[in-house]
């Protein structure tokens, strides 16, 4: 028996457009784990890990998250470490280091384009000044940047795309996120890591108090 050409044209067409959405779909599922792998090495464990006072945390959350959400990707650990340094020795307030730069990878190669795309629209829409990039045109001048060879040289032209080329949209869509971001990784990480320590406090049927005194660790 033989089949009409057209409908064996219209079969290998769907054939071939279900392998692409197979393929997507795979590609993007490998995507997310790579992504949630990549979460709680650098961003969980140094949290859970740390036996660093609640305080110091949480402002580190604060700070990293802060840093993280604000358009610097490349130098953002450097300024955690400025700040951190100015914190300790000049305003006499550490918080902890190693967690604020854990939290600067929040952007990170796999959220930097579209998490900044979308601060360059929050920006433009705040300040009223009309339709921003399309996404399309963003990404091939950010892939363009991050393909520089000399690392300095593509922070420098980053830098330049960033805040001379994009300019107040996006340093205004930046902090639209990053303060309200650094207030709430406070609070949440001060109520997580506090409940945290006493389910271990008890888990050793000790005095939440007790357990303080023996496991954390003032840096």
């Amino acid at each position: 028996m033989r089949f009409p050409l057209n409908s064996c044209r219209k079969a290998r067409r769907c054939r071939r457009r279900n392998r692409g959405r197979r393929c997507r779909t795979k590609a993007s599922g490998e995507m997310l784990n790579h992504l949630r792998a990549l979460i709680h090495e650098r961003i969980v464990q140094p949290i859970t890990a740390s036996n660093a006072p609640v305080a110091q945390l949480s402002w580190g959350v604060a700070v990293g998250t802060f840093v993280g959400l604000t358009p610097t990707m490349g130098v953002q650990m450097y300024l955690a470490a400025v700040i951190w340094g100015v914190s300790r020795y000049v305003l006499q307030f550490p918080f902890n280091l190693a967690v604020a730069v854990a939290m600067v990878w929040i952007t990170n190669p796999i959220t930097v384009v579209p998490l900044y795309y979308v601060f360059l629209v929050t920006g433009s829409l705040l300040l009223q000044h009309g339709e921003a990039l399309s996404y399309t045109h963003f990404a091939e001048s950010f892939e363009h940047v991050a393909a520089m060879e000399n690392a300095w040289e593509s922070i420098i032209e980053g830098t330049r795309f960033l805040f001379v080329d994009l300019g107040w949209p996006m340093v205004m869509g930046g902090l639209a996120y990053a303060i309200p971001g650094a207030i709430l990784g406070y609070f949440l990480t001060s109520r997580l890591v506090t409940r945290h320590r006493r389910q271990k406090a008890a888990a050793t049927n000790m005095s939440y108090e007790r357990w303080q005194a023996i496991n954390e660790v003032m840096y």
